[in-house]
C-alpha cells in the first residue's frame, strides 16, 4: 500500500487571523477573518498573528507526526517550518481530528506563497498531504 494511503487525509484547510474551540461544545471551532491573503505595507512583513485551520481524517488508528510548511512559490524558499503539536492522534479507525496552529513567519516580498502540510515518513521520503495559496500584495497607498 502506498505511504499516502496510510497517512491522514486533510479535509479542510483555513488561514485566518482567529481560531477558538467553543467553550459550549467540543469539536466546534469559531474561525475569525478566514481569508485567501494578505496586504502589507512594505517588506519584509510580519503580520501580527495568522492562524492555521486544519480538519483531518484517517480511516486507521494511530499518532501521525506532521508538520507545516510555507514556502515562497517565486524563489521556493521556505519561510516557515513548524511541527504539528499536538501530534494528530486517532483513537479508532474513521475518526476525525481538528486542530489550530499559529503561523509566525515574515514574508520577504509580494507574491504567491504555499501552505503545505506533510507527514513524517519513518522510511522515504515524507508525505504531502495539503496544499493552500496564500497571496501576500503591497497596499496600494
Amino acid at each position: 500500500m502506498a505511504a499516502a494511503a496510510l497517512m491522514p487525509r486533510v479535509r479542510m484547510m483555513a488561514i485566518c487571523d482567529g481560531v477558538r474551540e467553543s467553550k459550549i461544545e467540543g469539536g466546534v471551532f469559531h474561525l475569525k477573518g478566514v481569508r485567501q491573503g494578505i496586504t502589507a505595507p512594505a517588506f519584509p512583513f510580519t503580520p501580527a498573528r495568522l492562524w492555521l485551520f486544519l480538519l483531518l481524517s484517517s480511516h486507521r488508528r494511530g499518532t501521525f507526526p506532521a508538520y507545516v510548511r510555507v514556502g515562497n512559490d517565486r524563489t521556493e524558499k521556505i519561510i516557515f517550518y513548524a511541527h504539528l503539536e499536538p501530534r494528530p492522534t486517532f483513537e479508532g479507525d474513521n475518526e476525525w481530528w481538528a486542530t489550530r496552529a499559529p503561523i509566525r513567519c515574515s514574508f520577504p516580498e509580494e507574491g504567491r506563497y504555499t501552505v503545505q502540510v506533510w507527514f513524517f515518513q519513518p522510511q522515504g521520503s515524507d508525505v504531502l498531504k495539503g496544499e493552500l495559496p496564500f497571496f501576500v500584495a503591497k497596499n496600494g497607498d
